[in-house]
């Protein structure tokens, strides 16, 4: 950590370095030696790169973490002391990358899908964003939830995703969901699977052929004139004509 000031030509007088209330080094130009150290759990000071202005902590444990002071005091006549805070954080990453399960090999629209990424072991717990096809999933599409293995130990990160699929999450047949595992800004891990768009085959069906038989009675008349002569008579001629229809294939 580095403590950058400006005396303003005053002449420095003390450098002390706090992590919450409690000061756990301090450098005094004017003492033999400068440096002094006030041991605190969790905190080793590197005396050979603490100075005026920067402090190095070496073999950081988790108990480091919190807030820490820098104040810095003019000399006399003033006196002026100025105080500036910061957090660190004392992490632990995973020892390896996000996992994803439940994606099926295939999906076709109105299909639910459902996908669990889990990131292990971290302290603190990782944060979990899901992708699809590179855009943000939607807040009420995802469920997170934390778990602890002991107090103060290692976390596991869970987040679900769960969704309807409709046509538009297609691109170029292939849905893509991918799960991003951040801490701070010190770790950033990403797994990405796809999907392939299920196609529905279209086998075509011939339906037999209908027949359908319709008679016509055409009744001839005699001839002269349509006028009847004694002895002749009407005779009706049947014709039967055989209509047949051929229905369209149907597609299934």
């Amino acid at each position: 950590m580095k403590c950058l000031y400006d005396l303003e030509q005053e002449v420095l007088y003390s450098v002390k370095w706090y992590r919450g209330d409690r000061e756990f080094c301090r450098y005094s130009p004017r003492d033999v030696p400068p440096l002094k150290i006030f041991r605190i759990p969790g905190i080793e000071v590197d005396k050979e790169a603490t100075d005026a202005e920067k402090l190095t902590i070496q073999a950081s444990t988790q108990t480091a973490s919190g807030r820490y002071t820098c104040e810095v005091s003019a000399d006399a006549p003033s006196f002026q002391t100025a105080q500036v805070h910061t957090h660190m954080y004392v992490v632990v990453l995973p020892k390896s990358g996000p996992s994803m399960h439940g994606l099926k090999r295939r999906y076709r629209p109105g299909m639910k899908l459902k996908v669990e990424c889990i990131s292990r072991h971290s302290l603190p717990a990782a944060n979990l964003s899901f992708f699809i096809n590179n855009d943000a999933a939607l807040s009420q599409h995802v469920l997170h939830r934390v778990d602890g293995e002991t107090v103060g130990g290692p976390m596991t990160a869970y987040s679900t995703i769960q969704f309807v699929v409709q046509k538009h999450h297609f691109v170029r047949g292939k849905i893509k969901i991918r799960c991003t595992a951040s801490i701070y800004s010190i770790y950033l891990q990403s797994l990405e699977k796809s999907a392939e768009e299920e196609r529905i085959r279209t086998t075509p069906v011939s339906l037999p052929e209908v027949h359908e038989a319709v008679v016509y009675s055409i009744h001839r008349l005699p001839e002269n004139n349509g006028c009847k002569k004694s002895g002749s008579t009407s005779t009706t001629v049947k014709i039967i004509l055989l209509l047949t229809y051929l229905l369209p294939n149907v597609l299934r």
